[in-house]
């Protein structure tokens, strides 16, 4: 693994400079992981959460990247991440089957869940011998490692009139209209969504970090938090719905019925939580969070940074070759 990382700007560098610095480590780290075949699946949940926080970063770029280079740029890594995201998929569900295991501590349960764990492993190994004996793994670095030259060639300066604004009120924007949705539409896909938003909204302020007061701290916390607690009632969703679609057979009656119980239940728990989460993250509207935002953006040290002209877009460090 490589030496610890942190995804903010550093307290003394310029902000593009700092934006930089993180990309190049997010996709260095992502061309070297996806090649590796000890533990993949551990090293294919890195690549495809350094995915989310490049396109977390382009969306904080948006409003000053332009429309144009922002829609291209995003295609690019949504596509790599469609890619990807199939081999995470059994493992997210092996870890979910884990905790249920521990939580209802039930023999019948126990039995037929490991039934449906050892068909995940079984899917998992046959997923990652086919992506290694297909050689994509290679492409996939070499698609890395070109989409990282061609970011170099965004222009930017750090305008918060722009990034703070415009394109982290729009992300705001968006997960608030996501959780107020909840309120009145009980959809998985609104709940996934939302998640989506809250990472990206987390991402954006964790690179930020070193401008903030610990209120704010504080509050990148509870984010943190909820994207969490989001994520593990995604997994629990797409368990119930393969149960309820029958593509998970499990035969015994009471088992199923014990599971489906402590499905029910842990889905009801887990949306009062994230609800309670919710009224508390996204209580202002977007322009007080935005303008709240711009204002400890201006009495922090970091906002008198300007532009100072990066090194040249060709001098981009690459660690993804190293032992």
């Amino acid at each position: 693994m490589s030496v610890e990382f942190s995804l903010e700007i550093k307290e003394r560098e310029y902000f593009e400079e700092g934006i930089f610095r993180v990309l190049d480590k997010l996709h260095s780290d992502s061309a070297k992981f996806i090649t590796i075949t000890k533990r993949p699946h551990y090293y294919i949940h890195e690549v495809r959460t350094n995915l989310k926080k490049i396109r977390g970063l382009l969306r904080l770029l948006r409003h000053e990247i332009g429309e144009n280079s922002y829609n291209e740029m995003n295609a690019y890594y949504r596509d790599l991440a469609m890619e990807v995201a199939p081999l995470r998929d059994d493992t997210s569900q092996i870890e979910l089957l884990r905790e249920i295991k521990l939580k209802l501590r039930n023999p019948a349960v126990t039995k037929a869940l490991d039934k449906i764990i050892s068909q995940h492993r079984r899917n998992r190994k046959t997923a990652f011998d086919l992506f290694k004996q297909s050689g994509h793994a290679e492409d996939i670095k070499q698609m890395i490692l070109g989409l990282q030259q061609m970011i170099h060639n965004l222009s930017f300066t750090g305008d918060p009139e722009f990034f703070i604004l415009k394109s982290l009120q729009h992300v705001y924007k968006r997960a608030r209209g996501a959780f107020e949705t909840t309120e009145f539409l009980n959809d998985d896909e609104i709940y996934h969504y939302w998640r989506k938003q809250v990472k990206y909204l987390t991402y954006h302020l964790m690179l930020l970090n070193k401008a903030w007061q610990n209120s704010i701290r504080t509050y990148i916390s509870d984010l943190s938090f909820l994207g969490s607690s989001l994520g593990k009632l995604h997994d629990l969703n797409l368990f119930h719905e393969a149960i309820k679609s029958k593509n998970i057979q499990i035969s015994d009656k009471d088992s199923r019925k014990k599971l489906m119980r402590y499905l029910y239940n842990r889905r009801w728990l887990l949306r009062k939580q994230v609800h309670a989460l919710g009224e508390q993250c996204f209580i202002e509207s977007s322009e007080a969070f935005s303008l709240r935002i711009f204002e400890n953006w201006q009495n922090s040290a970091m906002h008198k940074k300007k532009f100072s002209g990066r090194k040249s877009k060709n001098d981009i460090r690459c660690e993804c070759d190293k032992d």
